[in-house]
């Protein structure tokens, strides 16, 4: 059994580094770098890029599909538990510029598989924007759990700088299938965030745990969608809003 966690960093939507990459490849664990993915598995991903979030989602989608460079693959083939936490840290260095990474995890049938992201930015004045797509396919019978730290620069007290995180999420589960979102927000200066499942097949689950937290002059508009098209679909929605000094949260 493999021990420690798999990590791929982003840095300006580029993955500049990924761990673990040959001992999960060695279970048929497909773990890499979004580019690297186009290049070395380009059926699969012709197969998932968009079948979850269309380019035409809403304009931070289009906006992603038309500029994004780089971001993070996962594919957890037929009945095979990963047995490592596989996670992605996202750092945007550079100013003046934004950062629109794509992540694109799909488990085969039978398949499980857990995810972490997180991320930092620099202290600025000037606001930058980080429009991000997560794509989640979990095909009959399989299990992805995808959790989220959001540690964005909030701005400072005066509400001067900080990230714009207008990010869109969303996985699809077919039968038997189960998606668990899980979202702890404490970062950037606004928020728009609504993890939703597609529960596309008979039996499957969604599930939705989340915290937003904000300060001084944050605004978090978060929730989630449960979409219940199959026979017998199930869902669970908890989230908690924590509003401090002339901070807002807001929940759809």
């Amino acid at each position: 059994r493999l021990s420690g966690v798999a990590v791929d960093a982003v840095f300006d939507s580029v993955s500049v580094a990924t761990t673990f990459k040959d001992t999960l490849a060695n279970l048929g664990i497909i773990f890499c770098s979004f580019s690297e993915a186009v290049r070395e598995h380009p059926e699969l991903v012709r197969q998932y890029l968009g079948s979850v979030v269309p380019h035409s989602d809403n304009f931070f989608a289009a906006l992603n599909a038309a500029v994004f460079s780089d971001g993070s693959f996962a594919y957890i083939p037929k009945g095979v538990k990963c047995p490592m936490e596989l996670s992605t840290y996202f750092r945007i260095n550079a100013a003046n510029t934004g950062q629109f990474e794509r992540t694109l995890l799909v488990a085969d049938e039978g398949a499980e598989v857990s995810y972490l992201e997180g991320c930092t930015a620099p202290q600025r004045d000037e606001n930058q924007l980080h429009a991000a797509v997560v794509e989640l396919v979990a095909l009959d019978n399989a299990t992805i759990k995808y959790s989220t730290v959001q540690n964005w620069y909030p701005g400072d007290e005066n509400g001067k700088g900080g990230i714009f995180n207008f990010v869109t999420k969303r996985g699809k589960a077919f039968t038997n299938a189960k998606v668990t979102w899980t979202q702890v927000e404490t970062g950037s200066a606004i928020t728009w965030k609504y993890p939703s499942c597609i529960l596309q097949g008979d039996n499957s689950v969604g599930e939705f745990y989340s915290v937003a937290v904000t300060n001084n002059c944050q605004q978090a508009d978060t929730g989630t969608k449960m979409i219940h098209l199959g026979k017998n679909t199930r869902s669970t929605i908890i989230s908690k809003g924590i509003s401090a000094g002339r901070g807002q949260n807001t929940y759809r």
